[in-house]
């Protein structure tokens, strides 16, 4: 018998039992939408995270601060006093002018900038004024721009701004924002406000992996800084954070290595894609876990095939008898039940992902027009072929599987007892 013969043979046999087939390939369905559906969104998440990191330079750039876990409270270890560590709020451990000097010895490390924590009070363009955040802009930073270019370091005067501050300062579009001029409001370290001229060199997309703040300059960070701190010893000289330029003619092996000596050292150092590469890792385990839920219902699938093709041989037993009488070998037998199996997994599968991509398709176009318009180029949900086609071929393989024992037990019916059966 031909393989075409048997494929028409088992599809006619599944028609037979309408309501229970259906039943059968819904489970698989409900399967296979689950997972389609949660690694759309995983794909479509972290491909946006990976075009952003791709974009992101910076590659010979380390972020380094003071280990913390001396100072967390879950922490049993007892520790020395060291009257050189600054501490901050709610315990952090800040670095200072003698972490500089520690850290400019360590071999590979090429220069050293303080990123400093600066506070404002205001921004305005006119008379409307609105609270903000200021960050320090880290050099040689990619940011996804609607409009104009990121921060010259030349430029100490100048600023980026979030698209979402547009409106709100009156500012048609994007493009218009360009060269307008900007003040920063803060307070000095006696609490008189002062006002500091910008110019607006560009206008941040809205992105996952950050850009709410403005950006300003290393240059102007230092100044209001000063303006800040100075005069206050317990103000001054202690930073979150400092940003060292390594060796940018390091390998893989190279970089890890400074990162160990570092560690050693009492710090701790990461790469900026380090940091953002968090992100996937959250979204990996939130997957994950929504994956299981997906493995599952089609666990379920698997024993409701099993109980499907039983069902089949037994119903089907005196045909089976009929079938052998006329010359049907075991394989032939075993195959007609064994593509019954497949059968169900594949229409299941199918229709679970169309369905997803249906529904992906239309989640895209409310969430692009809705909660995710600001976030050009991230799509809610992303198919990319290849893995839709994995999913599909290993669902028919688990199908023919759990067919397998149902087959095989039919294969194996006596012909004589077979068609004696009532």
């Amino acid at each position: 018998m031909y393989l075409k013969d048997i494929i028409k043979i088992s599809q006619m046999n599944l028609v037979r039992a309408k309501l229970r087939t259906f039943l059968t390939v819904g489970a698989v369905f409900i399967g296979v939408l689950t997972i389609s559906i949660t690694n759309g969104v995983g794909n479509g998440i972290r491909s946006y995270v990976d075009r952003q990191l791709g974009n992101l330079g910076v590659e010979d750039t380390l972020i380094v601060q003071a280990k913390q876990s001396q100072q967390n409270p879950l922490n049993n270890d007892v520790v020395e006093y060291d009257p050189e560590r600054k501490i901050g709020n709610f315990n952090l451990v800040f670095l200072g002018g003698g972490d500089i000097a520690k850290i400019v010895k360590i071999n590979g490390v090429t220069k050293i900038t303080p990123f400093r924590d600066v506070r404002i009070e205001y921004i305005t363009v006119g008379k409307e004024k609105y609270q903000a955040t200021i960050t320090q802009y880290v050099d040689g930073l990619n940011i996804e721009m609607s409009a104009g270019t990121t921060i010259e370091l030349k430029n100490k005067y100048e600023a980026s701004l979030p698209s979402r501050y547009l409106e709100p300062l009156g500012i048609t579009s994007a493009q218009d924002a360009i060269g307008t001029t900007m003040m920063l409001g803060f307070k000095d370290v006696t609490g008189i406000l002062r006002e500091q001229s910008v110019r607006i060199s560009g206008v941040q997309e809205k992105s996952l992996l950050g850009n709410a703040d403005i950006n300003i300059s290393s240059g102007l960070a230092e100044e209001i800084y000063t303006l800040q701190t100075q005069g206050v010893a317990e103000l001054g000289d202690r930073y979150m954070a400092l940003i060292v330029k390594y060796d940018a003619s390091y390998n893989a092996d190279q970089l890890k290595d400074l990162k160990n000596k570092f560690s050693e050292a009492g710090y701790s150092a990461q790469t900026i894609e380090d940091q953002i590469g968090i992100v996937s890792q959250v979204i990996n385990g939130i997957l994950l876990v929504l994956n299981i839920f997906g493995a599952i219902a089609l666990l379920a699938a698997t024993f409701g095939i099993v109980n499907t093709l039983l069902m089949a041989v037994n119903e089907r037993t005196s045909e089976i008898g009929l079938m052998k009488a006329l010359g049907a070998n075991r394989k032939t037998i075993f195959t007609i039940f064994a593509v019954e199996a497949a059968s169900i997994g594949f229409w299941g599968g199918l229709l679970g992902i169309l369905g997803s991509v249906g529904i992906g398709a239309i989640a895209n176009r409310v969430a692009t027009n809705t909660f995710l318009k600001n976030f050009v180029g991230l799509k809610l949900l992303s198919f990319p072929i290849l893995p839709l086609l994995g999913v599909l071929v290993g669902v028919i393989v688990l199908a023919f599987l759990a067919g397998a024992l149902p087959s095989l037990k039919a294969s194996k019916l006596d012909p004589i007892k077979a068609l004696r059966y009532e």
